[in-house]
């Protein structure tokens, strides 16, 4: 299978490649030489080649991230490299047109160490994997929970667990629904960390931590907090307590996501982020990212898309009892909307007063802030 390349031979790889895309990925970002190789049915490499040979890849990743409530399928892409003798070319261009012409998901996203490469493409930051680091007797102090009760989380909690993530991620915005064929095992993937604890408010499930011990003990040693979720206050503080009690054999524990919880509950300061791994995302399908998504309030406008891969187009958005369309408009003196603007409003990452500030809006879209309210875009998986 080929894809539009702009002229360049532009291929889905194949296991005949496995080595050669293997050695590109570990030249690219390091790694373990000794790690598994191995090809994955479910994705799809693509590759640049010259003279036979592959000199730049990327892989296309089917998931589904939750907005407004609703699970939107998602392109993701990673793994993009390129030969250091053949970067500067357009490869990496080539590549993204071929991968994402090749889906039929409304979004894409990706873990951007350049942005601004992507956002030639539509790409626009939105979000950011983040992880921070606490002093251990910080998080000691936080009140409440008491009536929580914590046991290890067991493999047979696996559906608890997943309905948990469900829980706290569709009340979220860009989180992953973590059902695809990119999370094979599902929640049983949890329990593969050092400590799961689950906390049970009146016999009901409401939280879980899972976080790995990490080696030796004294003021260096740290742990490494996967993802703390939580459906009440009470949990939160319970299974922060818990993290809290291996102060006297760890100094600080990295907290993965967002923090703004933290904030709330902790009596000290959360420093800012010591990791940060900004992601971008892209509108491939206007009309079927609005469908597939929740909204928060009724709004009907109409706008100008300035799409310079994809062509401009004049459309009508209407929002009824929660669900959106996208159509066809007509008239003159639109609102003009950039592309890179339709992503940051879609994961609620910026409104469009900040559009205005940043050249990616001309006009004004009346009502929509309303629609499209909730909180700010975060992730805890990286892909």
């Amino acid at each position: 299978m080929t894809g539009p390349g702009d002229g360049r031979p532009v291929r889905l790889t194949t296991d005949a490649q496995l080595d050669e895309a293997w050695a590109l990925g570990l030249q690219a970002f390091g790694g373990d030489p000794q790690a598994q190789r191995r090809s994955a049915p479910e994705r799809q490499q693509w590759g640049v080649f010259e003279d036979g040979r592959l000199v730049a890849k990327a892989t296309g990743l089917r998931h589904a991230q939750w907005f407004g409530g609703a699970p939107v399928p998602l392109a993701g892409v990673a793994g993009v490299a390129v030969a250091p003798h053949a970067r500067g070319r357009g490869h990496v261009r080539a590549l993204l047109r071929a991968l994402l012409g090749s889906s039929d998901a409304p979004l894409a996203g990706l873990y951007a160490t350049a942005p601004g490469v992507y956002r030639s493409l539509g790409f626009e930051v939105v979000a950011a994997w983040e992880e921070t680091r606490l002093p251990l007797p910080t998080i000691a102090g936080v009140s409440g929970g008491d009536d929580v009760r914590l046991r290890p989380a067991e493999p047979a909690d696996a559906p608890v667990l997943q309905e948990l993530w469900n829980a706290v991620a569709a009340s979220s915005q860009g989180e992953l629904t973590r059902v695809s064929p990119h999370h094979p095992a599902g929640a049983m993937a949890v329990l593969e960390a050092d400590v799961v604890t689950l906390a049970l408010q009146d016999g009901l499930p409401s939280g879980y931590v899972a976080y790995d011990r990490g080696r030796g003990y004294g003021s260096h040693a740290e742990l490494l907090v996967h993802e703390l979720v939580s459906t009440t206050a009470e949990a939160t503080a319970a299974l922060l307590r818990s993290v809290a009690g291996w102060r006297t054999v760890a100094g600080t524990v990295r907290f993965r996501g967002p923090t703004a919880g933290l904030d709330v509950l902790l009596t000290d300061v959360v420093p800012g982020p010591h990791e940060r791994r900004p992601y971008s995302l892209r509108v491939l399908d206007p009309v079927a990212a609005v469908a597939a998504r929740g909204w928060a309030a009724d709004v009907d406008l109409a706008f100008d898309l300035v799409d310079p891969e994809r062509g401009d187009r004049a459309f009508r958005l209407t929002v009824q009892n929660g669900v959106g369309r996208l159509g066809a408009a007509l008239g003159r003196g639109l609102p003009r909307l950039h592309t890179r603007g339709l992503a940051l409003l879609y994961a609620g990452a910026a409104d469009p007063a900040a559009l205005r500030r940043l050249g990616l809006l001309e006009g004004s879209l009346p009502g929509l802030p309303a629609a499209l309210t909730g909180p700010r875009p975060a992730l805890h998986d990286y892909f």
